[in-house]
């Protein structure tokens, strides 16, 4: 006789409940059933697991130890049972996503946050890395889902347009521009300004409208990402011109945001491997971004006609 899980369960529910009439109840069937099964055990294990006293069993030592193997099996297969159900229900399982640092500081923890409230048990993970990077990895199927800085549609990815909103100017508070509703190239000039690095395909663009409009601009500080320009803006060296994630993160500090007059559009893009199975529980975290998306254009519209 081989051993096999009904054996197994026979003899869990007896050292269980003490009996093999209660394991037999436990297990809806009859007590020969059990009995039978006990002795099938025994015959499979080559081992004396109880003493039989008139219609009483009682487990050797050998079964007691049996007993621990047998039960950490069993609570393994409730534990099994319990993830196949939180992950059917999509309570279970993780997500990893990269994004450009323009969603890191803000954005991607509101993101989380909304998604948890459903799905309390799923891990996310967040990589911030730069655009072309992104694209490797959603390419290589290394992540879920890529949120890129620009509109790009690598090969072998699923691509959308994720956001296509102007940039903005962000003021420290009690600035000199923060009485004008919309801010103009020809405002900045003379201004103590917090630009990107030259090598920001945004910052060149910001620039040739500047070159364009003959204004020259009074650089005070050059940083490499749009969330320092933030921390530079509020801590008062001057004014930026930033895409409205960034700024939207510092909505909490002394900053004024205010329209652009030129329309630069922050195109970002959501990318994801063509040859990734795709899951509802990353569908269900693409429907969290969309919707985050929306509150915080939503929320921004209203601080910039404040």
């Amino acid at each position: 006789m081989q051993l096999n899980s009904r054996l197994l369960e026979c003899f869990h529910a007896t050292m269980t409940v003490g009996t093999v009439t209660g394991a037999a109840e436990l297990l809806n069937t009859s007590q020969p059933a059990v009995s039978r099964s006990l002795k099938q055990l025994e015959d499979a294990t080559k081992m004396k697991l109880f003493v039989r006293t008139g219609n009483r069993v009682a487990p050797t030592h050998e079964a007691q130890l049996l007993y621990e193997e047998v039960d950490r099996s069993f609570r393994g297969l409730k534990r099994i049972s319990r993830a196949a159900e939180e992950i059917r229900n999509l309570q279970q399982g993780k997500i990893h996503i990269a994004c450009a640092p323009a969603f890191s500081q803000g954005f991607l923890v509101d993101t989380v946050k909304a998604f948890r409230k459903s799905r309390p048990g799923v891990q996310t993970v967040v990589t911030t890395r730069q655009t072309p990077t992104i694209a490797e990895l959603a390419t290589s199927q290394q992540c879920d889902l890529g949120l890129a800085a620009y509109a790009i549609e690598p090969e072998g990815t699923e691509f959308e347009i994720f956001t296509d909103a102007p940039e903005i100017c962000i003021l420290p508070l009690g600035h000199p521009l923060s009485s004008k509703r919309e801010i103009t190239p020809g405002d900045l000039r003379d201004i103590d300004f917090v630009a990107l690095g030259n090598i920001d395909p945004y910052s060149q663009r910001l620039q040739r409208v500047f070159d364009d409009s003959g204004i020259p601009t009074t650089n005070v500080l050059e940083v490499q990402n749009s969330l320092m320009a933030g921390e530079a803006v509020a801590q008062g060296l001057g004014a930026a011109i930033i895409n409205p994630f960034s700024a939207f993160s510092f909505r909490h500090r002394n900053v004024v945001f205010r329209r652009f007059s030129v329309n630069l559009k922050f195109s970002s893009s959501l990318l994801r491997s063509k040859f990734r199975p795709s899951s509802s529980l990353v569908d269900e975290f693409r429907k969290c971004l969309f919707d985050t998306r929306d509150a915080y254009l939503k929320e921004l519209e209203i601080l910039l006609t404040s």
